[in-house]
């Protein structure tokens, strides 16, 4: 191995450490969230005839910075989809915090609640969208698992507190919600029926005396 000349520094094997990125400006976060905002009310209202230069204008900002976070009207389809089911997450989560401790059970029926009133917006949107969208699948599948996995918990918590039956799984709380939205929506149903569906979650007569 060479010496290092007198006033050289010896040569290191390690690699440099990259610089961390920036975090975003507080004012790019903030322009996001408004376009984010203003093209749910756009796309909810006028569908996908609304063009992005007039989002700019009705968000009171330049199409520019439209165009800088959102290059295609498909990113801001599948960003403005994934932001509905990301809100709706922190929805069910604010819904079951206050149960979550004194009535699990009641925690997991206002959580599934929550979903059936409020996720069908949702729902509703991306298939209006779907056409115009880049991949609305791969947008929302980060808030999808993260509600899923909030939905899980508090399904295992009012399992061990025996209050829901012990054979529902989280693969079942998709299928309950999909019975619980066409209770809901179906011209002979309403709340009542989705009450109904939700108090078979309750434990049959000995469920508790199972090992």
């Amino acid at each position: 191995m060479a010496k290092a000349k007198r006033g050289e520094r010896p040569a290191s094997n390690v690699a440099p450490a990259r610089p961390r990125p920036r975090p975003p400006r507080a004012d790019a976060v903030a322009n996001r969230a408004r376009l984010l905002e203003v093209a749910g009310e756009a796309f909810d209202r006028d569908g996908l005839a609304v063009s992005l230069d007039e989002i700019a204008r009705r968000a009171g900002l330049g199409a520019g910075t439209v165009h800088r976070h959102f290059p295609t009207k498909a990113a801001l389809v599948d960003a403005t989809v994934a932001e509905r089911v990301r809100d709706l997450a922190a929805q069910v989560r604010s819904a079951a915090s206050a149960a979550a401790d004194d009535d699990p059970a009641a925690a997991l029926v206002a959580a599934l609640t929550t979903v059936v009133e409020r996720g069908a917006a949702s729902h509703a949107l991306a298939d209006r969208l779907r056409s115009e969208s880049g991949d609305i699948d791969a947008a929302v599948a980060e808030p999808v698992a993260e509600l899923r996995t909030v939905l899980a918990t508090l399904l295992d918590r009012a399992q061990r507190a025996g209050d829901v039956r012990r054979d529902l799984t989280p693969q079942s709380l998709d299928a309950l919600l999909a019975a619980a939205h066409a209770l809901k929506v179906h011209p002979s149903g309403g709340d009542h029926l989705v009450r109904l569906l939700w108090d078979a979650l309750r434990p049959p007569p000995g469920d508790a005396d199972r090992p």
